[in-house]
């Protein structure tokens, strides 16, 4: 969760030229629980985007071919790991800290004419007067940070102790794991400016297929099934992202916006930017797997040999370029009122 403070509030919604009011799919999904109500609350009209969201099929005709895409010079890891001085992550080209010098200032020179902007001291500590606050359960944060970034360690469904006049409360990645959405809303409601946001980011867990091409017991289709009963053990809702509205709508938010954006299981879009983002979808997925399963699966009474096998199953299915199927990402954001 990040919150950020800066003097004046913003009359629209963060990102808005890429948000749609409340996009909507007929698609075949796994869930069967109801869609919030719609709010009487009229949101701004779309701006045009013109990206894979719900209202826009994907086109077929990828391959499986992992060797498409070459490594970037961008693609270390984690700035997260500068405290082991890995290489890996300190390998940037040395071009990119290439710059040029125009009437005394510095700009960037890496596609240079691209931002028009210097990129010097001077224009750094130009608009610095914004403080941002980073919660999460671990202290796993960067060691260096620009000094008006904090990190708490702390427990944001929790009572928050720390400011109460934020001009923006972002979260991503953390609906489907909390126990009161609507609870952690009211709370980062109260400690808002009128006029402030909060947006939501989340993947709605479910599984979605345009063209009849997904099988019923396709294998991710039985794991999101699972996942949703081993979320409800936790007290949580893999499916949580798709009630957005109804939670924003609980804590008081108003002009509530929605935007989706589809993510698909592997390469088989004919777009080369949906199959690479498919490609690093289905590396998250593959990833999560053993995350569920050391604690989510065995919840469920899963044997470790049922989880390797479904698991085998669900990696095998992601590779199929027959099958069209792609999860959803949800963009929510809603405003306090003035």
């Amino acid at each position: 969760m990040g919150t950020a403070g800066h003097p004046g509030s913003p009359s629209r919604g963060p990102s808005e030229g890429s948000r749609r009011d409340d996009d909507v799919s007929d698609t075949t999904t796994t869930s069967t629980d109801p869609v919030p109500a719609q709010s009487s609350i009229p949101s701004p009209p779309a701006q045009g985007f013109a990206g894979p969201s719900a209202d826009h099929p994907l086109e077929a005709g990828g391959t499986d071919d992992d060797d498409e895409f070459t490594p970037s010079v961008f693609d270390g890891s984690s700035i997260a790991d500068d405290r082991s001085q890995r290489t890996d992550s300190t390998s940037l080209n040395s071009s990119v800290y290439e710059h040029s010098f125009q009437h005394g200032r510095r700009y960037h020179k890496f596609r240079h004419g691209r931002y028009p902007i210097p990129n010097d001291e001077t224009e750094q500590n130009r608009e610095d007067i914004a403080e941002i606050h980073g919660l999460d359960l671990s202290p796993i944060q960067p060691v260096w940070v620009p000094p008006n970034v904090k990190f708490l360690v702390d427990d944001v469904e929790d009572t928050w102790l720390n400011g109460t006049n934020f001009d923006f409360v972002h979260l991503r990645n953390m609906v489907p794991v909390l126990k009161s959405p609507v609870g952690l809303l009211r709370n980062a409601f109260e400690h808002m400016k009128p006029g402030g946001w909060v947006e939501l980011q989340d993947v709605d867990g479910q599984v979605h297929c345009d063209d009849g091409t997904m099988p019923s017991d396709w294998p991710l289709v039985r794991f999101t099934n699972h996942l949703v009963e081993a979320f409800a053990k936790f007290g949580t809702n893999s499916h949580a992202a798709v009630f957005g509205r109804q939670y924003l709508e609980q804590a008081g938010f108003v002009n509530i916006q929605h935007h989706t954006v589809k993510l698909p299981y592997g390469t088989w879009p004919r777009d080369k930017i949906m199959r690479l983002i498919g490609m690093y979808y289905r590396t998250a997925c593959e990833e999560f797997f053993p995350v569920v399963g050391a604690i989510h699966f065995q919840m469920l009474g899963w044997s470790k040999i049922e989880m390797e096998v479904l698991f085998a199953e669900c990696r095998n299915a992601m590779r199929d370029p027959n099958v069209h199927a792609y999860g959803m990402m949800h963009f929510w954001s809603g405003q306090k009122p003035l």
